[in-house]
């Protein structure tokens, strides 16, 4: 069975996937393709791994810290109330976490955003908005890479 997210990985690698953020060592940062919670990003692991007790202990380290740098800049770039990360893979079977910026203006604002997992197809996002919000998120990338090399914050590879 073929994995959408190794499809996705292939198509980052050869620079054709327009929601791409952000390569990291040990992953890709990805807008998603809905907007039903603005700033919903993904992270997808490069290696196809199916638990994240398969993956290696130093890069696992590594990997949570690349998942650290990408909440921080949903955060700054969106200033959500609250942020929901999670990773379940039921779907798909390969690791990676959903970033939910969540505001309390939301509709359920205080249950998990899968409830209204319905909706999501309703905000499927253009190109224009699209590049709009990635340029939002790469600026504050560079503002959050300026703060780290400074010795402060969080690093990315």
């Amino acid at each position: 069975m073929a994995c959408p997210l190794c499809d996705r990985l292939k198509l980052s690698g050869d620079k054709k996937y327009p929601y791409l953020i952000h390569e990291f060592k040990n992953s890709y940062l990805y807008l998603g393709e809905h907007q039903f919670y603005r700033g919903y990003c993904v992270l997808v692991t490069k290696d196809h791994y199916k638990e994240m007790t398969d993956i290696p202990e130093e890069q696992r380290i590594e990997v949570f810290q690349e998942m650290m740098i990408a909440s921080k800049l949903i955060e700054k770039t969106f200033s959500p109330n609250k942020m929901n990360m999670c990773s379940l893979g039921n779907v798909v079977p390969h690791v990676h976490w959903h970033f939910f910026p969540r505001y309390i203006s939301d509709r359920d604002f205080k249950n998990p955003p899968w409830l209204q997992m319905h909706n999501f197809d309703s905000a499927k996002i253009g190109p224009e908005q699209r590049d709009e919000l990635i340029e939002m998120l790469k600026t504050n990338f560079k503002s959050l890479s300026r703060v780290s090399d400074s010795g402060e914050g969080l690093t990315s590879s």
